[in-house]
């Protein structure tokens, strides 16, 4: 990119937009504002390509960008009402009892979803990042724009968290099951 090769652009661009629409997403929670903000970034990034670290990940350095513009929006616009469109796609699935309760999966994803929704922010974070987004410690590392011993203690104590949540859930539906 650095040397103004559109087809390498192009490439990236196809790869990463839908990812980072719907990482944006989790922020404005609108569509068109996410893939506005995404637009930019990209138009940034190809006017910026001589100037960006050939060392740093394009990725790192895309989702950073994303993240910070979809803040700033909601910081300028913190007065507007937003978010009136629903989530279009679940961040979990699984497919038909692959859970082994015998409960419908629907539930379990549905539970999941919320347990996930109910971690601390840099957990859920460093989290969904890793796990929906794909992105390697080091990559999590630059959006977040911490250490990445720390985004591994983000995703630990989360994978804790959703462990004993889970835990307790077969207990209780174990425990339903006697009765």
């Amino acid at each position: 990119m650095a040397r103004s090769d559109q087809e390498a652009f192009n490439s990236l661009f196809r790869a990463l937009y839908p990812r980072l629409v719907h990482f944006s997403f989790r922020y404005t929670r609108s569509k068109a504002v996410a893939s506005d903000i995404v637009q930019d970034v990209f138009v940034m990034l190809w006017e910026k390509r001589r100037e960006i670290d050939p060392e740093q990940s394009p990725k790192a350095y895309l989702y950073r960008s994303v993240r910070n513009r979809s803040l700033n929006y909601l910081r300028d616009h913190s007065g507007e009402t937003i978010g009136l469109e629903p989530m279009s796609e679940s961040r979990l699935s699984l497919p038909a009892d692959e859970d082994g309760t015998g409960e419908e999966p629907e539930e379990l994803v549905r539970l999941l979803n919320g347990w996930i929704s109910d971690l601390p922010k840099r957990q859920r974070e460093a989290f969904e990042l890793s796990r929906f987004d794909g992105l390697d410690h080091e990559e999590i590392a630059g959006v977040m724009e911490v250490s990445s011993h720390t985004v591994n203690n983000h995703i630990v104590a989360a994978l804790y968290t959703l462990r004993d949540r889970y835990h307790a859930y077969q207990k209780e539906l174990n425990k339903e099951q006697r009765l």
